[in-house]
């Protein structure tokens, strides 16, 4: 549930907010992405707002990230699940390539995504294509809309949980290739599913149509195969009805796939803790006065 709330907030010297907004009007202080990080530290969280306009325009421009950052935006396909008013959208980038550890991405639309850098953390986004490299270890996908292909050069212990799979264009996956050490589970891929060179791996309570295994030393069990999940919509948009109303039994849904275990999948990505949806700051102030910020937030369980 989205609740939306007024706060008043003082400045401190601890790690800072910063907004971004693309949208015509706004009295966000930055217009991208890249201005808020050069003006960030390492620590702070950068609030990207919803726009019908991407962020950057196409997958092969790319936004480094190169500080430790948490980066929010509002979640996607908003209107059609009725979480926000008519209008709203998501925040869309090209891409992302991480190359600072422990960095968090939640509730954006990233095309391609790029993982350099250890513990990065990607969580309720729907995702394109990402590429873990060799050099990351400990990288934690959970809770995605994924369209594209997870890939590591070698990279392990990497965490795959709770993710939505959706068809490519040949209606199957073909996916985490080198993984190592990792753990796959409770994921719902709308394809079959061959796994390369995933060696050591658990991977448990999936639903797929088919799975096989090329990888070696792994332990796949006590997965869910049906072809249920490979019924195809018209787009890649999966609304409140498709899962809920799966041809599956309740004993299956409780146990198998996105929606299963702690941390159950969360139907159009808003991010949890708070979302920024407007901020009031004043033009002038005068000397010696406190200068009273209100934002409205959105804050998801």
């Amino acid at each position: 549930m989205l609740i939306l709330a007024a706060v008043a907030v003082a400045t401190t010297a601890s790690a800072k907010i910063l907004r971004v907004s693309n949208v015509t009007g706004s009295s966000a202080p930055y217009t991208t992405i890249e201005a808020a990080q050069e003006a960030a530290s390492s620590g702070d969280t950068i609030m990207v707002d919803a726009s019908s306009t991407l962020y950057t325009k196409y997958s092969d421009t790319n936004i480094d990230l190169t500080k430790r950052l948490v980066i929010i935006g509002p979640g996607y396909w908003l209107v059609k699940d009725g979480i926000m008013q008519e209008g709203a959208s998501t925040a869309e980038v090209g891409k992302f390539t991480i190359k600072a550890e422990g960095t968090v991405i939640k509730g954006m639309t990233i095309n391609y995504i790029n993982i350099q850098a250890s513990k990065a953390v990607i969580n309720r986004c729907h995702l394109g294509n990402v590429a873990i490299e060799k050099a990351a270890s400990n990288v934690v996908l959970s809770q995605n809309f994924i369209t594209g292909r997870p890939n590591a050069n070698g990279g392990s212990f990497h965490q795959v949980t709770n993710n939505i799979f959706s068809y490519d264009t040949n209606g199957s996956y073909n996916m985490l290739s080198s993984f190592d050490q990792s753990y796959v589970a409770y994921n719902t891929f709308r394809a079959s599913v061959t796994v390369f060179s995933l060696t050591n791996s658990t991977i448990e309570h999936n639903i797929w149509s088919t799975f096989n295994d090329k990888g070696s030393g792994n332990s796949a069990t006590d997965n869910y195969v049906t072809a249920v999940v490979n019924t195809q919509s018209t787009d890649n948009f999966i609304d409140s009805d498709y899962y809920s109303n799966i041809e599956l039994p309740a004993d299956v849904t409780s146990k198998y796939g996105a929606f299963a275990g702690d941390s159950p999948y969360v139907l159009a990505g808003v991010p949890s803790g708070p979302v920024i949806q407007d901020l009031v700051v004043p033009t002038t102030v005068e000397m010696g006065s406190k200068m009273n910020v209100t934002i409205k937030i959105g804050m998801q369980k």
